[in-house]
């Protein structure tokens, strides 16, 4: 067994959780049996505190890592938030605003807005894509309508906005957002399915991200971010597991994200992140 204690972040679509599967009893019981060792597991994940799926709330957590690092909880608590200036969201929408046809959502830390009828857009009787766990999330939680709002809303006075998604249908449509938003935000993008040409993405922070997410919540448990170990798939893990202390890419991450990662474990299909951490001694 792994004698020093570890601080353990997983992401959750794709790496713990798939549509189809929810997360397996294998790999709850193994979270259960490390948290009983001393060690801290935390969810750490793009999507917003209060769309997370119940199959996951449902698990016993030390703490949470949402908004991709802009809103972290402990033991149900709020400890700390970060929000873009308004002025920023603004100049976001003016640019998504100008793509034909684009979808996108302001992913605030209590309220969601979108920007146009994005459930009818995302084919609502579709499967949902395995292979695009992040837009199969998105896909699911436009269905069921939760905390949904209409961008016009949307009050910047009230209402803070750490990160942005969007949908887009062509390279050139991608190629201007990171043209016009990259000064400001680490744009992370998802081919919607294999040689489609259209994207899914995130708009993410510079100045916070699954990366600086992981090094405050080591910050408040007085541990140090070497102590760290994160389990990621996409693009939006890209800061986390560069900065843990150990990152850890998914058999079915990003190659991006393979290429960066300490190591690399089975897919998510196969239980990757429990194969690891019994792999690290922290069972």
């Amino acid at each position: 067994m792994c004698n020093k204690k570890k601080l353990i972040f997983v992401d959750i679509d794709g790496t713990i959780y798939m549509m189809d599967r929810g997360v397996s009893p294998a790999l709850a019981e193994g979270f259960r049996r490390v948290r009983a060792n001393g060690h801290k597991v935390f969810i750490s994940t793009g999507r917003t505190w209060n769309s997370l799926p119940e199959e996951v709330t449902a698990l016993e957590w030390d703490g949470i890592v949402a908004s991709a690092g802009s809103d972290i909880r402990i033991e149900g608590k709020s400890v700390y938030r970060y929000a873009l200036d308004p002025v920023l969201v603004r100049r976001i929408i003016r640019v998504l605003d100008q793509i034909p046809g684009g979808i996108f959502m302001l992913e605030g830390l209590d309220r969601i807005f979108v920007a146009g009828d994005g459930s009818t857009y995302l084919w609502e009787d579709a499967p949902m894509p395995d292979v695009n766990p992040e837009l199969a999330h998105w896909m699911q939680f436009l269905k069921e309508r939760k905390n949904t709002w209409p961008l016009s809303e949307w009050n910047p006075q009230v209402d803070e906005i750490p990160k942005v998604s969007f949908l887009v249908h062509t390279q050139e449509a991608l190629d201007q957002i990171r043209r016009e938003l990259s000064d400001q935000f680490y744009v992370a993008t998802y081919h919607i399915y294999p040689g489609s040409g259209m994207f899914n993405g995130e708009l993410i922070s510079h100045d916070s991200d699954k990366g600086t997410g992981i090094v405050k919540a080591a910050e408040l448990f007085g541990a140090d971010v070497s102590d760290t170990i994160a389990f990621g798939d996409s693009l939006n893990d890209y800061q986390m597991i560069e900065r843990a202390g150990i990152g850890v890419a998914m058999g079915n991450a990003d190659e991006e994200i393979k290429a960066i990662a300490d190591r690399v474990c089975e897919s998510v299909w196969d239980d990757g992140v429990l194969h690891e951490m019994e792999r690290m001694g922290l069972l």
